[in-house]
């Protein structure tokens, strides 16, 4: 898989963990304004939301059935009791209940109490679910009238209008002050006639529906209103109680309703900003690290320095310490593949251009050299010549012309072999070939270089192929190529050294030419280097004929040529070079 296409499936499986964060954080949120919704409605009507709820949380084992203790308390702070029943009506559990209520009802008597059609001091909430397969039936209750009792008995312990105020018995003035509960008496239009602890903020005049309202739904007014109505009078007695936690005449500047679904609605904006804004820092780090890595090395190539940057502990900063890749340069690691290769194939070129630049210096002070050398016998002996006060024999004359004429010669074969190493760079083509018998020509060219003064008796010898081997060949690079060879494993080894030329046929397509002999063979760096025309690897101490050119020359001819060259040598074991060509 490419680069891009990593990269986007990376992407789109990250927007989708993203997304599915995101969305947990909403379901999450969502779930607890349901959950906050729900208590605030227990709150409000335990007999329809409570025992709703009671059940839904409910659990059971062994000893019975457990029943959440927060509603269990709510249960107990609204003054009611609770009762389980089973398909009997015999009571299984209880909790809060009176002494004046039923341990057990027949099957009519609580279908009477729950219509009203029979006589019962308590209110009853009646609520069957099945839970687990398992049906529960609750029973709850609570006193009834509770308005009425209230406001009845203080006015039967002498509570009565004096003007704008009411006056109540002392204990009963303290009671209410200490619970900042407050009373209004109000004429049949709703208007108010007097009052007592009234706060600021209570209205003074109320239409019908705002009498529904707060009496229905106090929550919305931070107060629990009660009433009676004296019938005689046509007054209305109104007996408000603050919520728990609010403050007295002070109407709340939003429904709790509205309050929870904002904190719900708060919490998902600010836990999806925290997420978007880690997620773009780990994002940050996750992609843009590496390709700041990346810009940094490829800065560091520009500047020559062939290598990754590294880290504070000396370690390449996209490898672990076990030198794998780290997990968020993984999905470049095509392009972290392609600047290692291109570091390397730098590093590898910058080695060679300083070496070859070596060589290079070597190799021009060696062709000074080379060319001074003669240069400055032919001047000499022409010197030694034109002088008048010297007078010279005929034979002496022949002499210094026979060592001029070489100086000369070798001046030419050295500028020569300048010249035909850059053509052949220049991959210049053969002239026109000759075919010929592969097994003859060599026998005779081996033959031809015997007689070479500069090799003993039986230095070089010729192994013929199984077979005749036809080739078309351009003879003097042939030539050359053997010349060279040959001279190069005489000349820079041991003077009992003996070089073996093998024709060998190898497939349908090639043929081989091996020049093998038994001298000290060579190290690795003069092998690598071995071809190089600017390079001489002959000893100090050996003899150094020729222009240091003879190597380069010949790999040059036989690449010319559409062959192979290729050296397998050894210190102390001797060296071989075998050349492949295609028969043409």
């Amino acid at each position: 898989m490419n680069v891009r296409r990593r990269l986007v499936f990376r992407f789109i499986g990250q927007l989708v963990v993203v997304g599915l964060v995101l969305m947990t954080i909403a379901v999450a949120a969502s779930l607890w304004i349901l959950e906050e919704l729900n208590k605030l409605e227990s709150n409000r009507e335990f007999q329809e939301a409570g025992l709703m709820r009671l059940i839904d949380t409910s659990v059971q084992d062994e000893k019975g059935v457990h029943f959440d203790e927060g509603l269990l308390k709510k249960v107990r702070d609204s003054g009611g009791w609770l009762q389980l029943l089973d398909d009997r009506g015999n009571v299984t559990q209880s909790y809060y209940t009176p002494a004046d209520v039923p341990r057990k009802y027949a099957s009519g008597e609580i279908m009477s109490y729950w219509t009203e059609t029979m006589s019962f001091p308590y209110s009853l909430g009646l609520y069957v679910d099945e839970k687990d397969g398992v049906t529960y039936t609750l029973l709850y209750g609570r006193p009834k009238n509770k308005a009425d009792r209230s406001l009845e008995r203080l006015l039967r312990a002498g509570m009565k209008q004096n003007g704008d105020k009411l006056e109540l018995p002392e204990a009963d003035q303290e009671q209410l002050k200490k619970e900042h509960d407050w009373i209004q008496l109000l004429d049949s239009n709703g208007a108010e006639i007097a009052s007592f602890n009234k706060p600021n903020g209570v209205p003074g005049t109320y239409k019908l529906s705002e009498l529904v309202l707060r009496s229905r739904y106090g929550y919305r007014y931070n107060a629990e209103l009660l009433f009676y109505y004296d019938q005689s009078k046509g007054n209305t007695w109104i007996l408000n109680k603050p919520l728990t936690g609010t403050k007295p005449g002070e109407t709340p500047s939003m429904f709790p309703e509205i309050r929870i679904i904002l904190t719900g609605l708060g919490a998902i904006a600010v836990a999806s900003l925290v997420t978007l804004v880690l997620f773009s820092f780990w994002y940050g780090h996750r992609f843009g690290s590496p390709m700041m890595h990346m810009m940094q090395w490829l800065s560091k190539l520009g500047e020559g320095v062939y290598e990754e940057p590294l880290d504070r502990q000396g370690l390449p900063r996209s490898q672990d310490r076990k030198g794998k890749q780290r997990r968020r340069y993984r999905v470049y690691k095509d392009v972290m593949g392609s600047l290692r290769r291109l570091t390397d194939t730098l590093r590898t070129n910058e080695a060679l251009r300083s070496k070859q630049e070596t060589i290079r210096e070597e190799w021009i002070a060696g062709v000074t050299h080379d060319l001074k050398t003669p240069l400055s016998t032919i001047k000499g002996y022409a010197h030694m010549l034109e002088s008048d006060s010297l007078h010279w024999t005929d034979e002496e004359i022949r002499e210094f012309a026979t060592i001029i004429r070489q100086k000369s010669a070798y001046m030419d074969d050295l500028i020569n072999d300048l010249g035909l190493t850059y053509r052949l760079k220049n991959e210049a083509s053969p002239p026109k070939r000759e075919r010929v018998e592969l097994n003859a020509y060599l026998a005779d060219v081996v033959e031809q270089i015997r007689c070479y003064p500069a090799y003993d008796e039986g230095q070089v010898h010729f192994v013929p192929a199984d077979r005749p081997v036809e080739a078309e060949i351009y003879h003097p690079w042939f030539r050359r190529i053997l010349d060279n060879l040959i001279a190069n494993a005489l000349l820079h080894n041991e003077p009992q050294t003996v070089a073996t030329v093998i024709l060998g046929d190898l497939a349908e397509s090639t043929y081989s030419v091996t020049i093998r002999d038994n001298g000290e063979g060579m190290d690795e760096t003069t092998a690598s280097l071995l071809f190089e025309r600017y390079y001489r690897g002959t000893n100090t101490e050996r003899r150094s004929e020729g222009t240091g050119l003879g190597m380069a020359v010949t790999r040059a001819l036989v690449h010319a040529l559409g062959g192979t060259i290729e050296v397998k040598t050894r210190v102390g074991e001797g060296t071989q070079i075998k050349l492949e060509f295609p028969y043409v």
